[in-house]
């Protein structure tokens, strides 16, 4: 099977690429210019009407966003390779628990730490809106850390796609900050990064 992802270098585009090099399906990338906003224009939105990025295509053309939406399809369709632990497991619920919570809790708060002007009106400090925001988002990943397997990877049944969500997101923290508070997470991230089938992808997304 044969995809087309629709993303950037440094994005969070690189969880999908990640997912689909663990298990090893074909896919073409098409990148965007993320630096000047390209997916936010109207030639982008006739794909993601959402103007975000990822954006996943089938070989018959059905398009897939949301991160979590495309990595369940992905499982789905390639249940050989395990991206996630089996369906009806209790490992499947907490590799899913955490995904979950790293894309709604988490993801939301770095974009509003990224583009205050994107949420707060006129009016507004946006320097008092980033920080506020900055400051759950530590909140947030120390609740991830207190809860991690770590064996090295988040749930005990070992690697999911919930690590690429970890190690992805985690990067952007402030590495000296991430290696003192969360070396749960930390331990994670140098697991998954270390995936042979991996290295491509990090040094597209991973500086």
């Amino acid at each position: 099977m044969a995809y087309i992802i629709y993303g950037a270098p440094g994005s969070g585009s690189g969880i999908v690429e990640a997912a689909c090099a663990e298990i090893g399906a074909d896919y073409e990338l098409r990148d965007l210019d993320a630096r000047n906003d390209a997916q936010r224009r109207e030639a982008y939105a006739v794909v993601n009407p959402h103007r975000k990025m990822p954006t996943l295509e089938t070989e018959d053309g059905e398009i897939i966003t949301e991160s979590v939406a495309i990595l369940l399809t992905l499982d789905e369709r390639h249940r050989e390779a395990r991206l996630l632990p089996p369906p009806g497991s209790k490992h499947r619920a907490q590799a899913l628990r955490w995904m979950l919570f790293l894309a709604t809790e988490l993801y939301p708060l770095i974009e509003m730490t990224d583009y205050p002007e994107r949420f707060a009106e006129r009016g507004i400090c946006l320097e008092t809106l980033r920080t506020r925001a900055e400051k759950m988002v530590r909140e947030r990943w120390r609740l991830l850390e207190a809860n991690a397997a770590a064996s090295p990877y988040c749930v005990a049944s070992g690697f999911s796609a919930t690590d690429l969500y970890v190690t992805k997101l985690g990067v952007w923290l402030d590495e000296d900050w991430r290696r003192e508070q969360l070396p749960r997470v930390e331990a994670i991230i140098t697991a998954v990064r270390a995936r042979p089938a991996l290295a491509g992808v990090w040094a597209r997304h991973i500086r």
